[in-house]
């Protein structure tokens, strides 16, 4: 079962996918004239610049900033910490570097869909916004079939890859750390996860914007701990990384076009631009426009990718611990890499881990909500959550790489409608530079 999973991954995630990425990518950057480079201020001013001004929402809303957490919540952990490692594992060294360029050309993809997403959302008969990558698939492509199609591969993504990867990796972590079974750990994981999802997004999001500031701080504190010690080994890691980036046939046996598919596929995982899955939290943003809302995704995937994967990926290669063709894996990869630190490293990348997997299982749970929502109305999203609390109880023991294999087959699928849409939608989406000085409605009524 396993190989035949990895078989379908492979299929799935082969050169069309990979290129498809790319291409839409490369499109908005050109059309944006490379707006992640030339619009720096701009993205300062609206993202960092603004996180401690006073943001006031309804009730059921959340900020830009809680929006922004809970995305990233969504990603960092999992994505950054376990990601990389099975990155690295599985595609070598060098796909840290298509990893890299991958995130770079992305946040133009970001940037995109989060402004579609933002400006065909709209206010419901039971007066929640409904927003994402469902409503411009069906409003702007006008293919309701096509978004039905969307939420389907969504909600099985959330499943796999926000739900069972995210827990795996949550009693791995504790386990590799400190050695409790991981049933005990699903079994506590579980039960904190229900109080919290059953609040919705505005749970999700106060949750996120406690914990996504201080274990990001917490993070950075250890991996330049480990990065100081073996201080002299980074300059000649970055020039591996570099050199099997574009090699055919590396020292290690892994070869380019290998590299390039670990490295976008996990890069997909990590800040998820181009599955369209942000939009759905973003559009849940008050006080805000289409623009604004795309800067804040196009920030994430920086930070996410750009900027914490590459640490992590330093940090295993300098520390020694990756072994080509064997050794450890996912997390036990990653904990084993601040050991250098002795017990403080590693049972506090083992809680970090365990903490950001933990807050994207509950991020991605909001996912999976409003796929099941759009299918089947808004009666689905009990029973989608009691499903969902279970089937994070079996990720706690079932295999990693299984997981982590069928989590790239859902990514695969579900970036197929969102991708064809961006492209069909392309003329649709401005930037800042061009409508700046409008004053925008983000929230039609209907």
């Amino acid at each position: 079962m396993s190989g035949f999973i990895e078989a379908v991954s492979g299929v799935i995630w082969g050169a069309p996918m990979l290129t498809f990425f790319l291409f839409i990518g490369i499109y908005f950057t050109f059309k944006s004239g490379f707006f992640q480079i030339r619009g720096i201020k701009k993205i300062y001013n609206t993202t960092l610049k603004t996180i401690f001004k006073n943001n006031e929402v309804t009730e059921n809303g959340i900020s830009q900033f809680g929006a922004f957490c809970s995305v990233l919540a969504a990603c960092i952990g999992t994505g950054n910490i376990v990601g990389v490692a099975t990155a690295i594992y599985s595609g070598g060294p060098g796909s840290v570097f298509w990893m890299c360029i991958s995130a770079f050309i992305s946040m133009m993809t970001a940037y995109s869909e989060n402004y579609l997403g933002m400006k065909y959302r709209f206010r419901n008969k039971y007066g929640k916004i409904s927003g994402g990558a469902f409503q411009y698939i069906e409003k702007g492509v006008k293919m309701k079939g096509l978004a039905k199609m969307y939420a389907v591969f969504c909600l099985l993504s959330t499943l796999g890859m926000g739900n069972m990867a995210q827990a795996n990796s949550v009693g791995t972590s504790i386990k590799t750390g400190f050695d409790i079974p991981t049933f005990i750990t699903g079994i506590i994981a579980v039960i904190i996860c229900f109080f919290v999802i059953r609040k919705g997004v505005k749970g999700i999001s106060k949750l996120s914007e406690f914990l996504v500031p201080i274990m990001s701080i917490s993070y950075l504190f250890l991996s330049f701990g480990v990065l100081f010690i073996f201080k002299d080994r980074i300059i000649p890691m970055i020039t591996l990384i570099f050199k099997e980036a574009f090699s055919l046939k590396s020292l290690n046996g892994f070869g380019m076009f290998k590299c390039m598919r670990y490295g976008i596929s996990r890069g997909v995982f990590s800040n998820e631009a181009g599955l369209g899955s942000s939009t759905i939290i973003h559009a849940e943003a008050e006080n805000t426009t289409p623009e604004k809302q795309g800067m804040w995704a196009m920030f994430e995937v920086f930070f996410d990718t750009v900027f914490l994967c590459t640490i992590m990926a330093l940090v295993i290669l300098v520390s020694g611990s990756f072994i080509p063709d064997g050794g450890l894996y996912g997390a036990e990869l990653s904990v084993a890499s601040y050991g250098v630190l002795g017990e403080l490293g590693k049972k506090g990348i083992a809680i970090l881990t365990a903490v950001f997997s933990f807050a994207s299982l509950i991020s991605c749970s909001f996912y999976g909500e409003k796929s099941a929502e759009y299918l089947f109305t808004h009666r689905a999203i009990k029973p989608y959550k009691a499903l969902y609390l279970i089937l994070a109880l079996i990720g706690f023991i079932a295999s990693p790489q299984i997981i982590w294999s069928i989590a790239d087959i859902f990514n695969g699928l579900m970036a197929v409608p969102n991708l064809f849409a961006l492209f069909l939608l392309r003329k649709e989406v401005e930037f800042p530079e061009n409508i700046y000085h409008k004053k925008r409605n983000a929230l039609p009524l209907s």
